[in-house]
């Protein structure tokens, strides 16, 4: 899986590596969005060291994966 999530009782980091594009995106907001839902974190931090690549989708991804935290206090 292009991402691998590592939690903290108040942090959640998303390692994502390859490339997020429209065929991909669905996978890693999914699995991001599974761990923010279990544990409501307070920060969740998204390493995008090894990304390759990144079109719209990800910024997409981003901007839903803040809206997400946010809605949990985060």
């Amino acid at each position: 899986m292009p991402v691998q999530i590592i939690s903290t009782p108040m942090r959640i980091t998303a390692f994502i590596s390859g490339e997020i594009d429209h065929h991909n995106a669905v996978r890693i907001r999914e699995a991001i969005d599974s761990s923010v839902e279990k544990q409501c974190p307070k920060v969740l931090r998204i390493d995008f060291s090894d990304v390759s690549f990144m079109d719209s989708s990800g910024v997409g991804l981003v901007m839903g994966r803040y809206k997400v935290v946010n809605s949990y206090g985060g």
